[in-house]
């Protein structure tokens, strides 16, 4: 498994779309392969990082062990006890990849070759650990734009992702949102977008909203909604409560519930069509999304007041 790890390793370094699509599969083949992968990865990271104060011999020098700025020598050997002399190679700590773990959609775009697609159908999630530690879980019917070439900088199109953000003061990690960026401060935050609305709250450090306009920077606790208009609202809300979907819990204070149709979808795979007079209805509570969906619609009944009626996965409310 690790020998495969570090083939892969290489080749994504010059990686076409038909490889990315492979990794991806190999990945998904068994969970055991991204912790390997992740392994040969730190292993580089580590090692490129002496190789930066390494000196080579020339070619005319045969036999001549690298010397390092250090003091201290590295350097291989074979059965005989001879040094064998290693190339040159500098690959920095996977630039030229990104691990996805267990994706279902890899599409690489067609306008750069080093950006590629990673989508989750509503009601799966999957994780993406990135290439500087970071890491992301999606939620179901997200996608996020990643690029090989840069593990700091990620696109979210469409749904919600928990980001795990391993800081580095000289090269900020940045969500871009159509005109709009998060820029991180050394977090750990949730991320929303839909066609109406974007919508970010820290749990952990900090991050700064860069809005056409404003630009608004939150700490744990916060959350700020930014809506196609360009109103932004800012309120707190329970450290807990923020990204607790990836523990099977949605949680609401004063949310229409147009906003509990949309986390539904995602999170459950479930369509949940409003009347128009109960859309912006205010909702406050916890919804459970573990267990069967019977049991969820009788929980959400409960809770909104309103009956439901299920056909298959199109849910619908009568409104009383």
């Amino acid at each position: 498994m690790i020998e495969q790890a570090i083939a892969w390793h290489v080749r994504l370094k010059d990686a076409d779309e038909d490889a990315w699509i492979d990794f991806a599969a190999w990945l998904e083949a068994d969970p055991a392969h991204n912790d390997a992968y992740e392994a040969v990865a730190d292993g580089d990271a580590r090692m490129s990082l002496l190789l930066e104060s390494a000196r080579f011999p020339s070619d005319d020098e045969p036999g001549h062990r690298p010397e390092f700025s250090n003091d201290e020598d590295v350097v291989a050997y074979d059965g005989s006890g001879e040094p064998v002399r290693r190339p040159q190679w500098r690959w920095g700590a996977l630039a030229a990849s990104i691990v996805v773990a267990g994706l279902l959609g890899v599409q690489m775009l067609p306008d750069r070759d080093s950006r590629y697609s990673v989508e989750t159908p509503a009601g799966e999630t999957r994780s993406v650990s990135l290439a500087d530690g970071s890491a992301i879980l999606l939620n179901g019917g997200t996608q996020v734009i990643l690029d090989k070439n840069d593990a700091r900088s990620v696109e979210i199109t469409r749904g919600e992702a928990r980001f795990v953000v391993k800081h580095d003061k000289s090269d900020p990690f940045i969500v871009v949102a159509g005109e709009q960026r998060l820029v991180d401060l050394g977090t750990v935050f949730n991320v929303v977008r839909t066609d109406r609305q974007l919508r970010v709250a820290v749990s952990e450090g900090a991050v700064r909203y860069e809005g056409m306009a404003r630009t608004v920077d939150l700490r744990p606790g916060d959350s700020l909604a930014a809506d196609d208009g360009g109103r932004i609202r800012v309120s707190q809300r329970p450290i807990a409560s923020i990204g607790s979907w990836a523990d099977g819990k949605l949680v609401y204070d004063q949310a229409p519930l147009e906003q509990v149709a949309d986390d539904l979808s995602r999170s459950v795979g479930i369509s949940l069509e409003l009347p128009q007079t109960l859309r912006s209805r205010r909702f406050s509570g916890v919804i459970q999304t573990d267990g069967n969906r019977n049991a969820l619609r009788e929980r959400l009944e409960e809770l909104i007041g309103e009956k439901i009626v299920a056909d298959g996965a199109r849910w619908s409310v009568e409104a009383r």
